[in-house]
């Protein structure tokens, strides 16, 4: 193993292990399943924000083979089926008898749709029920993330805001639901990242993304903050299920994407 190649965890652009380290992806990590968890999230991260390792052969929504990955970290075929296997359980990659694996491509109309309505339902009920039963040690916990997600927008600082956009919603989750909900919730939560950066970056580029990292007319990370602050569960499922429409809006007048679907509004 001393000739083997370390999996990298620095990006260029959009460094992701300073996206991926306040994920806990894990809820154990058993000593022989570490390098297949590598493998996972290094793969998740090709899925997630890809283009930032020019040298990976994993491409977004792109073949990929266990071999391939292998070679490419310099590993045995082991650690790579097993993560393979997780990636296919969680809806990551599909497998054609005919053609091989590949990479699901979360911009699609209908996976699309399958996870705003997933997320939107668990949000909803999520952000109703801790606005209830918040506690000032929660809301302060909230706060200092709003404040670090306003200080993006202000230097225009996609990797932060992301960042903490990421962080925000697991811990709202987190605080609702507790550790089991969010071992459920998290590779959904991840797609639709997947999903919404490719949607984000192909409609506005990525200049203009920078410049509007709230999306216009729709409910702020602060605006949801507040109605949690006032412990208002009706405004706050309301403005979480407005939240994430921007998306929709834009993969509405994507070209090539099915016009005729019935898209929340």
């Amino acid at each position: 193993m001393a000739a083997n190649k370390e999996i990298p965890h620095t990006m260029t652009a959009v460094p992701m292990h300073q996206i991926f380290d306040c994920i806990p992806f894990h809820e154990q990590i058993k000593k022989n399943n570490a390098l297949a968890d590598e493998v996972y999230e290094y793969i998740l991260r090709e899925i997630v924000f890809p283009g930032e390792d020019h040298e990976t052969g994993i491409h977004y929504a792109g073949k990929i083979t266990e071999s391939m990955v292998a070679k490419e970290l310099q590993i045995s075929n082991g650690p790579v089926r097993e993560a393979f296997y997780r990636l296919r359980q969680e809806n990551w990659l599909y497998t054609d008898r005919n053609r091989g694996s590949y990479l699901v491509d979360f911009s699609d109309m209908e996976i699309a749709l399958e996870i705003y309505r997933f997320r939107v339902n668990c949000e909803t009920g999520s952000f109703y029920c801790l606005a209830s039963r918040i506690t000032e040690d929660q809301l302060l916990v909230l706060h200092s993330i709003i404040k670090r997600m306003d200080r993006a927008i202000h230097d225009s600082d996609i990797r932060l805001f992301r960042q903490e956009d990421i962080h925000f919603h697991l811990t709202v989750n987190e605080m609702a639901g507790g550790s089991q909900f969010i071992r459920v919730y998290r590779p959904r939560l991840m797609q639709w990242y997947a999903m919404s950066y490719q949607v984000l970056l192909n409609a506005m580029g990525t200049e203009q993304y920078s410049r509007i990292l709230e999306a216009p007319g729709i409910p702020t990370h602060r605006d949801l903050f507040d109605a949690l602050a006032r412990r208002s569960s009706p405004d706050s499922a309301e403005l979480v299920s407005k939240h994430f429409s921007f998306i929709f809006q834009l993969l509405q007048s994507c070209p090539g994407k099915n016009q005729d679907e019935n898209l929340p509004k």
